[in-house]
């Protein structure tokens, strides 16, 4: 797949975009992607998913204080499974915001794009305040000889897929929801950093995590998940057992040895087994971790 960081016309032939930021590309994002690039293919043409970064809400209400289901590098890297030719990452500005919905039609997707049709989700909106949706771009795509294909809500568990709400999920805890919701694990990526080895005194020992600073935290708790195909169990929390701290991602890679310090690695996480405890000895704290991992195993 190709990364277009800088578009400008003539990068893309007359392309089939799925239009959107796309901020944890769950089910409803997807089938905006799988039918533009469908549609692309039954007209013979390039397609592109065109996203947003930073995310759109940093820029407009940055007090609001939004975390990210998705960082710009794990949203490439679910794009890459779509089918999709090219990725046109949009840098999203304090002038991008100001842009009225025909300047922004003008100037990017006809000016730097020259887009052949454009597929966007039911709830778009765009322009300066975020005034025009759909009715407008429809409008807008006659103006300018392109055609707009609106992809309706989709819905899991009788409720629409939302990134909103699966950040709610996420954060309160309700982990099998939002993974439905997603469509796919829910990864976390992070550099390895020194710990100060308490996984290992308990003989189980641990990969710290620094995590993007913007990404969307687990509720604290103990998860299953993978890294590079081996199962893992991940504690996400402040360790209260040895007095609450930092909020640490502290990751179990069952059967592996070697070391990961300095090493960015990628966990996917699947389930959430239960909540953080606060232990009274570290005796019992190993025997729950015994029985979390032997739980993981059979999942």
């Amino acid at each position: 797949m190709r990364i277009i960081r800088h578009p400008k016309r003539g990068k893309l032939h007359r392309p089939v975009v799925a239009l959107g930021t796309f901020d944890g590309v769950h089910v409803g994002h997807k089938k905006v992607i799988t039918g533009a690039t469908k549609y692309a293919k039954k007209l013979k043409t390039h397609s592109a998913v065109i996203t947003f970064d930073p995310h759109p809400q940093e820029i407009i209400a940055p007090t609001r204080g939004l975390k990210l289901l998705t960082t710009l590098k794990e949203r490439e890297e679910l794009f890459c499974g779509l089918d999709a030719d090219s990725v046109v990452v949009v840098k999203f500005s304090n002038h991008l915001k100001k842009l009225s919905c025909q300047q922004f039609v003008g100037r990017y997707l006809i000016g730097k794009l020259g887009v052949r049709a454009v597929f966007v989700g039911y709830d778009y909106a765009f322009g300066h305040g975020r005034s025009a949706g759909v009715g407008k771009l429809k409008k807008l795509g006659e103006k300018h000889g392109f055609a707009v294909k609106v992809i309706p809500p989709i819905t899991v568990a009788g409720q629409i897929a939302k990134s909103g709400r699966i950040r709610e999920f996420i954060s309160q805890g309700e982990f099998g929801k939002a993974v439905k919701m997603l469509g796919h694990a829910y990864r976390v990526t992070g550099k390895v950093v020194r710990g100060r080895g308490r996984g290992a005194e308990l003989g189980f020992p641990t990969a710290n995590l620094r995590v993007d600073d913007r990404k969307l935290i687990p509720a604290q708790g103990v998860y299953v998940g993978f890294v590079n195909k081996k199962k893992c169990v991940v504690n996400i929390g402040s360790r209260p057992t040895f007095g609450a701290g930092e909020l640490l991602v502290e990751v179990h890679i069952l059967g592996f040895t070697g070391s990961l310090r300095g090493k960015t690695i990628k966990v996917d996480l699947f389930a959430r087994l239960r909540d953080e405890q606060q232990f009274t000895d570290t005796g019992d704290l190993i025997r729950q971790i015994k029985k979390d991992i032997a739980r993981a195993r059979r999942m």
